[in-house]
């Protein structure tokens, strides 16, 4: 299963690194992963790198604590960020970590072997028999 559409991820991350530097706030799930104390939901952080890494990553993002540069650098998937709602690309990166988001929970839900059992299904069809045979 294809998780992100590739034109619309590379379009999408060439605006944002035209937009360099913007911020964001960290996300549930990015805040369970950061061990730093001093972060909190309503940290600003800047975002200084944009890169994309494919269907397994996404599009992935550089994180600095806002105005102090001697810390720790944090590079997360765009999915796990809170964008600046007043940000020209607000509505674009909402879709696309809404989107993001549905088709890996999608993925995960179904499992890969299902999707292997699927495609191999598609190919074998079992002869049909009458009665009850």
């Amino acid at each position: 299963m294809q998780i992100d559409d590739y034109g619309q991820a590379i379009a999408l991350k060439n605006k944002l690194e035209a937009a360099l530097p913007f911020r964001v706030r960290p996300g549930k799930q990015l805040m369970k992963a950061i061990e730093d104390k001093s972060i909190t939901p309503a940290t600003w952080l800047d975002v200084d790198t944009v890169m994309y890494l494919g269907d397994e990553g996404g599009i992935m993002v550089n994180l600095l604590p806002s105005g102090d540069r001697t810390k720790t650098v944090y590079s997360t998937s765009l999915t796990h960020v809170v964008f600046d709602p007043e940000h020209e690309l607000a509505a674009e990166v909402l879709e696309y970590q809404r989107q993001r988001t549905r088709r890996l929970m999608l993925q995960n839900r179904r499992g890969f072997a299902a999707e292997l059992l699927e495609k191999e299904s598609l190919g074998k069809r079992k002869p049909k028999r009458k009665g009850f045979g």
